[in-house]
């Protein structure tokens, strides 16, 4: 599985991504108002960096579950298998519940 196809599938099975983004926007927007005028960003580079928070939280995990050797050089269904046996979906999203984002 690679990460693209992590990203769908936690996205589609999860609300992992939805409370993780409103609080990253919550936190980008934040810092952003701490900017100078002059300095801040648009709205468009906000939601990017957002964005880019996700994406890393996917790329790390992806990383880790690639680690695994029973996953490595294996079929997406394997992935799955994997993640729902050991509940990473729900431990996920329970994990972006409790999420503080603060500098």
């Amino acid at each position: 599985m690679n990460t693209e196809d992590l990203n769908e599938y936690i996205k589609a099975n999860s609300k992992a991504y939805d409370i993780f983004i409103d609080k990253a926007r919550v936190y980008q927007n934040g810092k952003n108002a701490n900017r100078k005028m002059d300095k801040r960003f648009s709205a468009e580079k906000v939601e990017k960096k957002a964005q880019t928070m996700w994406e890393n939280i996917v790329v790390n995990l992806h990383d880790k579950l690639n680690a695994e050797k029973t996953l490595k050089k294996h079929p997406s269904t394997d992935w799955i298998k994997f993640m729902e046996e050991h509940e990473m979906l729900d431990n996920i999203e329970d994990s972006m519940g409790v999420l503080d984002l603060e500098d």
